[in-house]
């Protein structure tokens, strides 16, 4: 390869050493946080960045120029990535780098450095290269649309990293602030950088975004020695401790008491005057909370204290040990959870409301269901339960090859029963004949009415010449019942009806047509009959 020394490549060789310096400072303080770790790798990711950057300013050949640029983006992906994890590390939010998100994170700059390598199949990144005026070995990278999707993924990285960074200026102590507010400087010196760059507001072929890395450099510097980032952690204990909403009570090794904060002394009622006393002395009437902290294991519980007003509290004995797992003490966290029992008590109250209501709902469902599908005066099933059921008792006879028989029933001039003994006592008449209808049925067998004076009754597997026989016994049987109503006697006849699937109809309305053309024909031989199929053929 051909190299030609230029600004550019010094600029870059600078920003390069000025990383690996930084870095060299920051491994020396990493022991005092866990974000020193990929601050340290960001800063060597941007080494790596700066000099490849540096030896494609430098390169000639335009094959060399591209290699150099396609290493650009490794270390452009490796930086965001590890600021983004130092910023994670740095606001405390360790818990979210699960290895699940951690290797999502690496995801895209992984696929970029492939949508990179493979250009010469897609053309997706660099579409083509211009040469810069003579005199210089610049180029101009034209830009496709997978440029412009690979800048995105770098602004998200740098978003979301300077976005945690932005909310710990807000949170954190005033050093932690300004280390915060530092580290979010050296991150948006390369995001506007690279921005002058996309815009096309710096000279033909000048790309801003590793040298801008240079004033990075120099702000991480100045962050690690003047504002000592990884050195000092700014915490204040004191003012933690006594504006917690929790309460805390720190025991000896003897469980004597030897310190107390303000949300302490509210829920349990102990003063700071009761210092140096033991537990067992200072909860006498909670015996429980004396036993749990006998645990040489960290213990939790809920209980309830009686102060000024009933209050439960929710306790966790943590034991305190020393750098050799000697037992130096405990430490007891209060945590009021009053709102939380009432608030559990009356969830628990309207759930069982809710049962009842639920359990009445489902009677009322299956009253109505009941209703929907019975004649509420003869208590047999009514017309749509035998229009819902007869085409299923069908398919299922076909199914298993078995003949299902239908009976069609009239009461013969019930018009006239109604006349003279009026609609109570033809209601009589019904429900007796109600009775003798399922008196007559099988356990199979599905007894309807059908519709006023009428009933149905189906009958599955069952020949031609034992429903012919059921239907007489039906008839004799009604024709010989009495039926008293008051001090009248009333007494009638019944007309039948008779079908059998398949061999009369293979379907619920076919079937119906025919076996209502039989009781039609019963009626006209002189009504008092059974009139099967076979006879209207």
């Amino acid at each position: 390869m051909l190299f030609e020394h230029n600004p550019s490549f010094a600029i870059l060789s600078f920003t390069a050493l000025l990383a690996v310096v930084v870095a060299v400072a920051a491994w020396r303080r990493r022991a005092a946080s866990s974000a020193s770790r990929p601050f340290i790798l960001s800063l060597l990711s941007i080494a790596v960045y700066a000099t490849v950057a540096a030896l494609e300013a430098a390169a000639i050949a335009l094959p060399d120029k591209i290699f150099w640029s396609k290493l650009e983006y490794v270390g452009s992906g490796c930086v965001v990535t590890f600021f983004l994890i130092f910023a994670i590390h740095f606001t405390h939010k360790r818990q979210w780098l699960t290895l699940r998100n951690t290797v999502l994170l690496w995801l895209l700059p992984s696929l970029n450095v492939v949508l990179v390598a493979t250009n010469e199949q897609h053309r997706l990144v660099w579409s083509g290269f211009l040469p810069c005026s003579q005199g210089t070995n610049q180029i101009v990278y034209q830009h496709g649309p997978g440029f412009y999707w690979v800048m995105t993924c770098v602004y998200l990285y740098t978003l979301a990293g300077s976005l945690l960074l932005v909310k710990a200026t807000q949170q954190s102590a005033r050093l932690q602030q300004q280390q915060s507010w530092l580290a979010l400087a050296g991150a948006l010196v390369p995001l506007l950088g690279g921005s002058a760059y996309m815009l096309n507001l710096t000279p033909a072929g000048l790309n801003l975004t590793p040298m801008s890395f240079l004033l990075t450099g120099i702000i991480y510097f100045v962050t690690l020695f003047r504002f000592r980032l990884f050195d000092l952690v700014p915490v204040a204990r004191d003012t933690l401790i006594e504006s917690m909403s929790d309460g805390v009570l720190v025991l000896d090794l003897h469980n004597r008491l030897i310190d107390i904060n303000p949300a302490a002394q509210q829920l349990t009622g102990i003063s700071v005057t009761c210092l140096g006393q033991p537990l067992r002395q200072l909860f006498s009437s909670w015996q429980v909370i004396a036993q749990l902290c006998e645990a040489s294991e960290t213990v939790q519980s809920e209980l309830l204290l009686k102060v000024s007003a009933d209050c439960y509290v929710e306790l966790h004995v943590i034991p305190l040990r020393d750098r050799c797992k000697g037992l130096t003490g405990r430490l007891l966290v209060l945590r009021n959870v009053t709102q939380r029992q009432q608030a559990d008590l009356e969830l628990r109250q309207v759930n069982e409301r809710l049962q009842a209501q639920l359990h009445e709902i489902k009677a009322l469902q299956t009253q109505l269901r009941e209703q929907a599908i019975h004649d509420a005066l003869t208590g047999l099933f009514n017309r749509r339960y035998f229009e819902e059921t007869l085409p299923r008792e069908l398919a299922r006879a076909d199914r298993e090859a078995y003949p299902v028989a239908v009976i069609l029933m009239d009461i013969d001039f019930f018009k006239q029963v109604n006349d003279t003994y009026g609609h109570q006592g033809g209601d009589c008449v019904l429900q007796a004949f109600g009775s003798l209808l399922r008196d007559h049925s099988r356990q199979d067998d599905i007894a309807c009415r059908y519709g006023g004076e009428e009933f149905v009754l189906t009958l599955p597997a069952i020949t031609l010449k034992d429903v012919y026989q059921r239907a007489e016994q039906i008839r004799r049987s009604f024709q010989a019942m009495r039926v008293q109503f008051g001090s009248a006697t009333i007494c009638t006849t019944l007309s039948l009806g008779v079908g059998l699937f398949p061999e009369h109809g293979d379907t619920s309305q076919s079937l119906m047509q025919v076996v209502d053309q039989a009781l039609y024909i019963a009626k006209a031989a002189g009504r008092n009959c059974v009139k099967c199929v076979e006879t209207v053929v």
